[in-house]
């Protein structure tokens, strides 16, 4: 009998086992924060299939109202297990698309749209993907060549305030203290805190794509070249360098607990619950005191 159909005759004795702290794999320093990863994400596949399984009968339904909420649950949450490779997209397509023709028979035409538009988000997924392959240049320099000498400011300390959330604008640094927390942020979030990287600090937007490949759970090259790209103005079809959000069209929904601000007749909601349950430092504050400060930067600093 060879050793190929004897697998016992490689492994002599009992098979010892050991724990990941007996194999060294994580240092003192990274110990507090994988502690704040582990009590938001569970990793394995049978997580991503409860995940997905979650969403195909909860949040899906209502996507396209609650997707632009950035204080709770109101989107899939599964991109993390898509780039660890629990969960395939190919899959994640088919379920979905199930629950589609279910709708569709069932004359849901709620539903139905709910799935369209969560599908055109995987199809923005499947479109960096051919970006990068056709432009594998695009992580590095910007695709669009008007852009390339463009002064943009090299200042570690401002590189700094942003990676720590203390920018001093609640809104951005909220968002970039639950990056740290949790190692992901919604995607409106991600909007704000790379458009304010970019447009108002003007830091080197590689930089940045950098900084979330090194902390998002869901880091994923090609997505990240395409998101950073398109809010530099690096892409021919994305946000010009020059352009700010403007608090007239800049409309974040609220949840049931916040209150909106009102200026004149344009109706600027923030997400004060989000930015509280993110900084320590305004849990005080009441929501409308917050919306004040976010409509003050959105008016002075971000608008166009």
């Amino acid at each position: 009998m060879n050793g190929w159909t004897d697998k016992t005759s490689f492994f002599p004795g009992k098979i010892l086992s050991c724990s990941a702290e007996e194999l060294g794999l994580e240092d003192s320093s990274e110990k507090s924060s994988n502690a704040l990863l582990a009590r938001a994400w569970c990793p394995g596949w049978s997580y991503a299939n409860k995940s997905l399984e979650a969403f195909l009968q909860g949040s899906l339904l209502e996507y396209a109202t609650n997707r632009q909420k950035v204080d709770g649950v109101t989107t899939s949450l599964l991109s993390p297990h898509l780039h660890f490779g629990e969960l395939s997209v190919r899959k994640l397509f088919y379920e979905v698309r199930t629950k589609q023709v279910t709708w569709t028979r069932e004359a849901n035409a709620v539903g139905e749209q709910n799935v369209t538009l969560f599908l055109r988000s995987i199809g923005f997924r499947e479109y960096s993907r051919y970006l990068s392959f056709h432009f594998p240049f695009t992580h590095e320099r910007s695709l669009l060549a008007n852009l390339k000498s463009f002064p943009w400011r090299v200042d570690e300390a401002y590189f700094k305030a942003w990676r720590q959330g203390r920018t001093g604008y609640p809104l951005v640094d909220a968002g970039m203290r639950e990056l740290w927390a949790t190692g992901w942020l919604h995607n409106r979030i991600r909007i704000v805190v790379s458009s304010f990287f970019v447009k108002f600090l003007q830091l080197p937007w590689r930089w940045g794509m950098k900084y979330f490949w090194d902390t998002l759970l869901d880091a994923d090259l090609e997505c990240d070249v395409l998101g950073w790209q398109y809010i530099s103005g690096g892409l021919p079809d994305g946000h010009e360098l020059d352009r700010m959000d403007n608090p007239q069209v800049l409309l974040l929904p609220v949840c049931d607990n916040c209150e909106g601000v009102i200026v004149g007749v344009v109706a600027v909601r923030v997400q004060g619950c989000f930015v509280q349950s993110n900084l320590s430092d305004s849990v005080s504050l009441p929501s409308v005191i917050i919306s004040a400060s976010l409509l003050t930067w959105l008016h002075n600093g971000a608008s166009g």
